[in-house]
């Protein structure tokens, strides 16, 4: 079955490089469970060094907030990165989600640097902890808009006691607070670096050079997070398998260049088809798969109709015999993952193909649970 077989092409196209290009550029970072998780335990942790350290140190309290307030803020920003916690185990990748827990990551630090009477508080440090956690988990947008955050802020706490810093600076006040942009610029600039290597080697990576389209590798790879919440019961998620009729005949009557531009013109029109939340792969020769999130069998009937007609359309246009198979699924009717929903759309493909001819649309049967 095409499900199964591996094919790999190492030539170029524009088009695609393009859009790859757009769509890794504007997005953030998708992070599994797993690697949240870790973010999470240490924000519980840095909860318990600030409770300890005003509670149990000897800081030296500002005048206005008073140990209660301390403490009551502590308790709130507990309840925030519970609530966080819990809508990152139950729900889908959101970045509106990790930049409200970012900046109360940033409010948090800025209250205990404004409640401590110390002019160079440790609890600055904590600001670094809050930039690099999520600048290198999320991407480099992220880490700018937590350096943004972090100078405004500063100058914010410190704004109100410049006279205090003013009478009692020092050489090592000044190195601190110098060290201090300088650690944060640096670490930015180094970041800029290792991010445009880590998207450069992704991107070629997980690329499918002829069509433009993402390989087989960056399928799964982008399609990982997606299928994590369907399993905690949040939506539905579409695939389409496609599969190219008459491509053989193209192959051998008019060679491999030409071939190998109904690939990429097939790469182009299913571009063209998709939201730009949703993934589209050459699966190998001339198969395709499209993973089309939060989307209705009904809506992805539609997807799948609008691509044989543009298919239809070149293909008349360019004089040539050619049209499109198409299997549909869904997680979690047709399966968990997406090995499991692939086999039965590849299978519902090509039961189409055998019951009625070519340019077909077949829904995959419903898998039995027991």
């Amino acid at each position: 079955m095409g499900y199964l077989r591996r094919v790999s092409d190492k030539r170029g196209s524009d088009h695609g490089r393009r859009l790859q290009d757009r769509r890794a550029r504007k997005g953030i970072h998708s992070l599994p469970w797993e690697d949240q998780r870790t973010q999470f335990l240490t924000r519980f942790l840095f909860w318990a060094m600030y409770l300890a350290y005003f509670n149990l140190g000897d800081v030296v309290l500002s005048p206005w907030p008073g140990l209660f307030a301390v403490n009551v803020v502590g308790v709130l920003y507990l309840a925030l990165t519970l609530g966080y916690m819990r809508h990152a185990w139950r729900g889908a990748p959101s970045s509106f989600r990790w930049r409200i827990a970012m900046w109360t990551d940033l409010l948090m630090v800025s209250y205990a640097a404004m409640a401590d009477g110390h002019m160079m508080s440790p609890t600055y440090l904590a600001y670094i902890m809050v930039i690099l956690g999520n600048g290198m988990r999320y991407g480099l947008r992220p880490f700018a808009e937590a350096i943004i955050g972090t100078f405004i802020l500063v100058f914010l706490i410190l704004l109100p006691r410049l006279p205090e810093y003013y009478s009692s600076l020092s050489v090592s006040t000044a190195i601190f607070l110098a060290f201090f942009g300088i650690i944060i610029l640096y670490s930015y600039s180094l970041m800029a670096r290792i991010e445009k290597a880590r998207w450069k080697l992704e991107k070629e990576s997980n690329l499918d050079h002829l069509t433009g389209l993402l390989n087989r590798r960056g399928l799964y790879e982008q399609s990982n997070a997606l299928f994590q919440a369907p399993r905690q019961g949040r939506y539905n998620i579409s695939v389409l398998f496609a599969d190219l009729d008459g491509f053989k005949s193209i192959n051998d009557t008019l060679g491999h260049p030409a071939g190998d531009k109904v690939l990429k013109e097939i790469g182009r029109l299913a571009a063209e088809c998709m939201r730009a939340s949703d993934i589209a792969a050459r699966f190998g020769g001339d198969e395709f798969v499209l993973v089309l999130p939060d989307c209705t069998l009904d809506d992805a009937t539609q997807v799948a109709r609008r691509l044989q007609a543009a298919v239809a359309a070149w293909a008349q246009h360019a004089g040539i015999t050619l049209s499109i198979s198409i299997g549909i699924g869904a997680v979690p009717m047709h399966g968990d993952d997406l090995d499991g929903v692939l086999e039965r759309v590849d299978s519902a493909m090509y039961r189409g193909k055998l019951a009625g001819g070519k340019g077909s649309i077949q829904m995959a049967e419903a898998r039995r649970i027991d």
